[in-house]
């Protein structure tokens, strides 16, 4: 009797001790305990409630987001763990948790991020294990303005229902959500061109993004991940593209959700030929038609990978083929008219210019032909393409006839290079002008009275010498000047000179060609007096 009047007493102390423990906590607002009969919660509220071992084991808040954007879930509970779930308006699950207490202060503490679209969702506080205690919490709500609104799990899931968006770069605002993981943007090209995709997804890991055209075809398929400093993926993408209609679809990797911008900008390829629906001249039955010596503009797309050209010869000639091309690398072919592959060539870009810059010839007959310019790879870009007969202005100078002209004493030397193709010439490799070598007087002697007696050096290649003398050390004036004709001289006598005077005297050699002379430098000067 005394045992179970204790066990009474302690029962009613520990009920005593809850009540005092609730008193501490703002008035219980207990949810409903079904979904269908949820209890309406206003969003930036504080709600408070309590798991009880009588209760149920699962309470129902319901709320309203007028449009897409992110919930922050806050709040403690004071019992060791419990379980939250977010379901949408279908009672179908689409978020849950399952926190812990912290063993010191034996709270929970509640702060969650969740991304939903617009729409009446409920949230559930429910019961783990043999866990009670007293609760709190709080929903607030934050826009992120997306541009196409979406509710009740998305509403641009598929192609059929594509959101509507232009090429002018106009920036969307969009989301991925808990409950919407695909998003499809529709936009047009009037013709075609490269359009620059740039978008920016908010602290996301990772996520998917496709195009597809317009028949539903996926012609690109990304996967990019985020940068670990910044935690944003920034994508920057030029999709070349024929002219027609077009799907950007991004999704979710994993349960990754957050916000996301991203802007269609668009430049025009200006193709002489245009062209549509992946390409319209891919063939040689389709070709387009090109005259000789006109440009044409054209563009390798992701959805055209081969653009043929045809051009008909008159007359057999040497043709020049230029291809100007803001590509990594292509392929550029040449064909007869039996469609029988006559050259193939592989072009990469330059490393300087960043463009192909091709310049090639081919020797034909009078007939008709099909150039193609053919993808190399994933590589896409704008070109410009000329086939023209061959001149001096086009050709590409590939081989020249090299010959060596040796310096004169008249003409610098050099080398003369001739294109074999076109006869174009240029030079370089200068050698300077040959030079006379100095002689100089290595004796003389008296001949008598007035005269004088020299001999002189020779040098090789010279036509003669020229001999100066004169009583003025600086040879300023009255200067006489003989000239001897001829290589191999090598003496004089000089006469008519006054007596007992001092002369200056000095040698030096010329080459005569033409009308044209050259002279070496002037000896050393020697002096003597007459007798």
């Amino acid at each position: 009797m005394r045992s179970l009047l204790k066990r009474m007493m302690a029962g009613m102390f520990a009920i005593a001790l809850l009540f005092t423990s609730v008193a501490l906590w703002k008035p219980v607002q207990v949810g409903a305990e079904s979904i269908t009969n949820a209890k309406a919660y206003t969003l930036g509220t504080k709600c408070t409630g309590m798991i009880t071992d009588n209760g149920d084991k699962k309470q129902y808040y319901k709320f309203t987001l007028p449009e897409s954007g992110r919930i922050e879930i806050t709040g403690s509970a004071h019992m060791r763990s419990m379980y939250l779930y977010i379901y949408d308006e279908n009672a179908n699950e689409l978020w849950n948790i399952n926190p812990w207490w912290n063993s010191t202060s034996e709270v929970i503490s509640i702060s969650e991020s969740v991304y939903l679209t617009g729409g009446t969702y409920h949230l559930c506080i429910g019961k783990y294990g043999d866990y009670v205690g007293a609760f709190d919490f709080q929903i607030n709500f934050t826009t992120i303005g997306e541009s196409f609104r979406e509710g009740n799990g998305g509403s641009n899931n598929t192609m059929a229902t594509a959101s509507q968006v232009t090429t002018s770069g106009t920036t969307y605002n969009a989301q991925m959500a808990i409950n919407d993981e695909k998003d499809f943007f529709k936009f047009t090209l009037a013709q075609s061109g490269k359009v620059n995709l740039n978008a920016t997804f908010y602290q996301m890991r990772s996520v998917y993004w496709k195009l597809y055209d317009q028949d539903g075809v996926e012609l690109l398929s990304k996967n990019p991940w985020w940068n670990n400093t910044t935690e944003n993926i920034v994508v920057n993408e030029d999709l070349d593209l024929t002219s027609g209609s077009y799907y950007i679809a991004v999704s979710k990797y994993g349960s990754d959700c957050g916000k996301y911008t991203f802007s269609l900008s668009f430049t025009s390829s200006n193709e002489s030929f245009s062209e549509s629906n992946g390409g319209t001249n891919n063939s040689m039955s389709t070709a387009s038609s090109a005259v000789l010596g006109k440009d044409y503009k054209g563009q390798i797309a992701i959805n055209d990978d081969k653009d043929f050209y045809k051009f008909t010869l008159s007359s057999s000639q040497t043709v020049s083929i230029r291809l100007d091309a803001a590509i990594e690398a292509t392929y550029v072919k040449l064909y007869d008219a039996n469609g029988k592959e006559l050259k193939s060539w592989s072009k990469w870009k330059n490393d300087t210019s960043q463009k192909i810059n091709m310049a090639e010839t081919a020797v034909l007959e009078k007939g008709t032909y099909y150039l193609a310019i053919v993808r190399y790879s994933d590589d896409c870009g704008d070109y410009v393409l000329n086939v023209s007969s061959l001149s001096k202005s086009n050709c590409p100078h590939d081989e020249y006839d090299t010959k060596w002209y040796s310096a004169t004493y008249f003409k610098r030397g050099y080398q003369k290079h001739t294109c074999k193709l076109c006869g174009h010439t240029y030079k370089d490799n200068y050698i300077p002008v040959k030079k006379l070598s100095q002689n100089y007087l290595y004796s003389y002697s008296y001949a008598g009275r007035g005269k004088l007696f020299l001999r002189w050096s020779t040098v090789s290649d010279a036509s003669g010498y020229q001999i100066r003398y004169c009583p003025n050390k600086k040879f300023k004036s009255g200067v006489i000047t003989n000239t001897i004709k001829g290589q191999a001289k090598s003496k004089k006598t000089i006469s008519r000179l006054k007596r007992r005077k001092k002369y200056f005297v000095q040698i030096r050699a010329f080459k005569k060609s033409g009308s044209k002379t050259v002279y070496g430098k002037w000896s050393v000067k020697k002096s003597f007096r007459t007798r």
